[in-house]
């Protein structure tokens, strides 16, 4: 197993220069290239319309029904197509690169952050990895098609921020200037989604639209900084979490209420390993290996290769040396995220019908030692959880 291993920008960064690059998506350019920015409509047949002429062939994903489009003059097809458009989340956006096309289309229902980014998750067997395809022509917002769950909706929103901090760890861990533009425009984000959906307490389609509409700003967010997308010590637990209850039998939430969740959980954690530093023994790779193998029944060659490799002791020892350095810079960053978090919760519970009584049993408490341990194992992300896996804060979790 190699020494050395690249942070996620790093990876972007390969994928985007190399022509037989492992992260190209299978819907590949022929003969139209995507706008430098993806263009957002208000619906899927405004948004169909301004990309491809009638009587162009369309692949539609994730829809009911396709008879708006059929109506519209469009003929639908199972197969390659000139437009292919993707209702729904990011396994309905996996499944619309899937054939060949020219033009993309995704219009989210959720997971709307990753609506104009050509980055995007899918599963290898039970891990979760990020591929780099076809950027979307346009992407739709529709504030009458957003999910029931306005609460996981807004809970993608939040777990942005925490998102937006291990970005910035991992800036200072590489030598880098961090990204506050991002950090702040996120910031701003939560805290003005926060105060409106407070203001509209109980009104579902007041609630609907200002989520739809900061899903829109997210969207804009991580198409600047396709790095942000999942770069959190939260989405990594729960794609562990998911991995676990997955390999149980049991049931899940969805993604957004799981990290919200999650994202108190790893900011906490985040504060109290920079404020008691102390030498821990390196992490034992074969253990870890063992341990996602029995507790998340994955096949061990999978889980070998997707383990996080060892950093050598001159890497870990310069990465030691900035995490103290920026200390009160990040410290500061994630007070703020907490106190941003404390007041998203309040409204986050009551976007529930039951007001969040149903939290209590969402996800079991006692499941998140072995996850938060395991999580860099599962996902791999340039996160401050992947650096505490390296100082071996995280063994003792491993039981």
């Amino acid at each position: 197993m190699k020494n050395e291993t690249k942070s996620i920008s790093e990876i972007f960064a390969d994928a985007l220069r190399a022509d037989d690059s492992p992260f190209d998506g299978d819907c590949a350019d022929r003969a139209d290239d995507p706008p430098a920015l993806t263009s957002h409509y208000s619906n899927a047949l405004e948004a169909l319309t301004a990309v491809a002429p009638q009587g162009s062939t369309v692949r539609v994903v994730g829809f009911d029904r396709a008879d708006i489009f059929l109506r519209a003059g469009y003929r639908v097809v199972d197969g390659d197509a000139d437009v292919t458009i993707a209702r729904g989340g990011e396994r309905e956006f996996d499944a619309a690169r899937k054939t060949e096309c020219k033009k993309l289309i995704l219009a989210p229902t959720r997971a709307y952050a990753a609506a104009d980014s050509p980055s995007y998750r899918t599963k290898d067997k039970a891990f979760a990895v990020m591929r780099l395809g076809k950027k979307p022509f346009a992407a739709v917002f529709d504030a009458k098609d957003a999910d029931k769950n306005l609460a996981s909706l807004f809970g993608e929103v939040v777990a942005l921020d925490l998102a937006a901090f291990d970005l910035t760890f991992g800036a200072y861990m590489r030598g880098e200037r961090a990204d506050g533009t991002t950090a702040s425009d996120i910031a701003k984000l939560i805290t003005e989604t926060t105060a409106e959906l407070k203001s509209n307490e109980k009104n579902r389609t007041k609630a609907a639209e200002t989520l739809v509409r900061a899903g829109e700003k997210c969207a804009r967010i991580v198409e600047r900084t396709p790095e942000l997308l999942h770069n959190s010590g939260a989405a990594q637990t729960a794609e562990a979490l998911r991995m676990l209850y997955a390999a149980e039998d049991r049931p899940l939430g969805m993604r957004g209420e799981t990290e919200m969740l999650l994202s108190a959980y790893v900011t906490e954690f985040y504060i109290k390993s920079l404020t008691t530093v102390k030498t821990e023994f390196p992490p034992d790779n074969s253990r870890r290996i063992d341990s996602v193998c029995e507790y998340f029944g994955t096949d061990v060659r999978r889980a070998c290769v997707y383990a996080t490799a060892i950093y050598p002791p001159m890497k870990m020892r310069l990465y030691e040396y900035r995490r103290d350095e920026f200390r009160t810079e990040q410290l500061r960053m994630l007070y703020e995220i907490k106190r941003r978090h404390s007041a998203a919760w309040q409204v986050f519970k009551r976007l529930y019908p039951d007001d969040g009584y149903g939290l209590k049993t969402l996800i079991d408490k006692t499941d998140i030692g072995i996850c938060l341990a395991l999580a860099p194992d599962v996902f791999a992300a340039d996160t401050m959880l992947s650096f505490l896996k390296q100082t071996g804060r995280l063994e003792k979790y491993i039981v």
